[in-house]
């Protein structure tokens, strides 16, 4: 095995798709190696919204998101302080009195906000072509006076709809007109075994939607997923030399029902809180870290999910509360608010941030 393939996390063998793979012509941004994983095809693919080194339109996506470096994308202004734990309230308990939940910071989904929503058929999900933000969705009783993060995931017909249509849907005015606390970026999919392009692209094209929010001055917070040790140094390299950012995000939502994807989820965050400084606030699935981590990381630790509220929604046995305070218990991390300590150097830049967003603004968003 060359030292280059310890980069990456098993001793794959190389399949013929591998050998026909021209991804590595995108090094540094795409590991010479990281094509070993390979196990689709990537050419005469029918799956949409995956974009492979053999595509024919492939240098127009690239130019789309300014090329696969990280390095060009700078989100000024962030230091986010939130609770331990963040309730997401589905949609069907809007009506709600804001009183039924305690907490001060509370979630909504992508989903949620639009207009017309994404729906399930024939075991497909299904987004309506005239569907938009709806902007008025805070104003709703369970809103009221809370600070409200919203989480960019979903599904990926959601998530890549919305990026497609990003311009007619004036998405980044709308979402930046709500008056949201936050915003996570958006969790375009890693499928394992694809093109290691279409993974390079999809981090870039989460941080390029967090730029975009930024930008119109969104408090934002970066979506962070990796399927091997080289993307994961990306992440790394691209976190120190932004130290005024102390918070991200990593969906587990969708990798909860595969052992192979939640080693990888619990890879990460193991990496992230040994070598950089950031805290992470895991979305879906807050169990699963080794017991010796989260102890010594307790307070860098958070978790958002909307399972306490749904549980509220359908058994109606307890009050909303009641489910939320059970679900803390079950996390076992520390559940009393953990401010961050003041960071000097981000304060000056959300001081200056308006001026600096201006002149950093790029036409292609």
């Amino acid at each position: 095995m060359s030292a280059s393939l310890k980069i990456l996390n098993s001793n794959h063998q190389l399949s013929l798709f591998s050998l026909e793979c021209q991804s590595a012509r995108y090094t540094p941004f795409v590991h010479p190696d990281e094509n070993s994983a390979l196990r689709v095809q990537c050419a005469g693919r029918e799956r949409l919204n995956v974009v492979t080194c053999s595509d024919e339109g492939v240098e127009d996506d690239l130019k789309d998101v300014n090329g696969l470096d990280l390095e060009d994308i700078d989100i000024l202004g962030q230091t986010i302080s939130v609770d331990s734990f963040i309730p997401i309230i589905p949609r069907g308990l809007f009506d709600l009195s804001s009183d039924d939940i305690s907490d001060p910071v509370v979630g909504v989904m992508l989903n949620d906000i639009l207009t017309k929503r994404g729906s399930l058929r024939h075991g497909q999900y299904y987004l309506p072509k005239d569907t938009g933000i709806d902007i008025n969705i805070l104003h709703s009783p369970v809103f009221h006076g809370k600070k409200i993060v919203l989480f960019s995931c979903g599904q990926d017909i959601i998530i890549e709809t919305l990026w497609w249509n990003r311009q007619d849907l004036n998405l980044f005015q709308a979402i930046a007109s709500m008056g949201f606390f936050a915003v996570t970026g958006m969790n375009f999919s890693l499928f394992v075994g694809e093109c290691p392009l279409s993974h390079a692209l999809n981090l870039k094209k989460s941080l390029c939607y967090c730029q975009g929010l930024a930008s119109l001055g969104v408090q934002t917070i970066p979506h962070i997923y990796a399927l091997n040790d080289h993307q994961r140094k990306r992440w790394q390299s691209w976190l120190i030399a932004r130290s005024h950012i102390n918070l991200i995000t990593i969906n587990t939502q969708l990798q909860r029902s595969s052992r192979s994807d939640m080693s990888e989820v619990l890879k990460t965050v193991s990496f992230l809180l040994e070598n950089t400084k950031v805290n992470i606030l895991l979305q879906g699935r807050g169990n699963g870290l080794p017991k010796d981590l989260k102890r010594k990381y307790a307070k860098r630790l958070h978790v958002a999910a909307s399972g306490p509220l749904k549980r509220a929604s359908i058994r109606k046995d307890k009050t909303p509360d009641e489910h939320i305070e059970d679900f803390k218990r079950g996390l076992g991390l520390n559940m009393k608010t953990t401010p961050f300590a003041p960071d000097v150097f981000a304060i000056q830049l959300i001081n200056s941030s308006h001026s600096q967003f201006e002149s950093q603004k790029k036409p292609l968003f």
